[in-house]
């Protein structure tokens, strides 16, 4: 059984690169390849296979990934893909890797950032499958077309082409979430509503182990009872939920990618005792953490 790995950022001329095109081509009844290795990186990572289907495993959870559909895998989410073999089928897998600051200019990169508000949110699950069915009448496979001839051919400047493709993606993405989203101001770049969510996730991304309803009210800037009913209102739970459900998805990438104890991870996120992590940890994710990580070495040993 091989462990789930730390992936560096890789570098040209020993400067980190901050976008990279990977082109995994497998060839027909190859058991496995470099990336159905588990791992977790820096980067944001964008999948889409191009021929053949796959199934990407994301934290033990294995989710089908069909051919010219798409998924978003958060960074530092533990995840592997492998191809699904039939007959003499060859498959290719196209993966985009990015850290987010490529999306953003250097002069308007404060405002541009409040545009990633729905990314954070529909990632708390650390993945987001966009089905064939949603892509093709969208600029999305277009996009992924110019990657790939973008990759192959690598003439000059390519890395610029590689993130003016991204980035249209991306905003696609962005966008979808947008228009379906309950409450479209939520996501509005310079609305109240969102500088407070943006305050909200950075608190709690920055204190998860010790973060407090009064401590997040605070870091906004409002009182604890308008900031209660504003949370409930538009992120459809309360702040205590939310803040458990952050420190589950803290502790999965714990049990994905350390040897700590389950009673240690759990002092590490913040609950307050093994028994508290275990009862949140089944209400999020309908298992245990002990089943959850045999769940991870499984993975790991199936794409071995």
């Amino acid at each position: 059984m091989r462990p789930t790995v730390a992936e560096p950022m890789r570098t040209k001329n020993n400067i980190p690169l901050p976008i990279e095109c990977l082109i995994l081509d497998n060839a027909p009844k190859k058991e496995s390849f470099e990336h159905s290795r588990m791992h977790y990186h820096e980067y944001i990572e964008l999948l889409y296979p191009l021929r053949g289907d796959y199934e990407v495993i994301i934290n033990g959870e294995i989710s089908p990934l069909p051919e010219h559909s798409m998924i978003i895998i958060d960074a530092m989410m533990p995840h592997s893909d492998r191809p699904i073999h039939k007959k003499d089928e060859r498959h290719t897998m196209l993966c985009i890797k990015f850290i987010p600051q490529i999306l953003f200019s250097s002069i308007q990169s404060v405002t541009e950032m409040e545009y990633t508000i729905p990314y954070v949110f529909q990632q708390m699950d650390g993945k987001h499958i966009f089905a064939k069915e949603i892509l093709q009448q969208t600029c999305v496979p277009g996009e992924w077309e110019r990657i790939n001839k973008e990759a192959q051919e690598a003439a000059f400047g390519y890395e610029l082409a590689l993130r003016a493709s991204t980035i249209q993606i991306f905003t696609w993405i962005l966008r979808y979430w947008h228009e379906h989203s309950e409450h479209p101001e939520l996501f509005t770049p310079g609305s109240n509503i969102s500088q407070i969510i943006h305050s909200i996730h950075d608190y709690v991304e920055n204190n998860y182990a010790s973060a407090t309803l009064a401590g997040a009210a605070k870091a906004c800037g409002l009182s604890y009872s308008y900031f209660s009913r504003i949370f409930n209102q538009y992120m459809h739970m309360s702040f205590s939920d939310y803040l458990n459900l952050t420190r589950t998805n803290q502790a999965m990438r714990l049990l994905a990618t350390t040897e700590m104890s389950i009673t240690e991870i759990a002092y590490a996120v913040g609950f307050s005792s093994t028994s508290y992590l275990i009862q949140v940890f089944k209400k999020h994710k309908h298992t245990t953490p002990k089943q959850f990580r045999q769940m991870c070495a499984s993975s790991i040993s199936a794409s071995c």
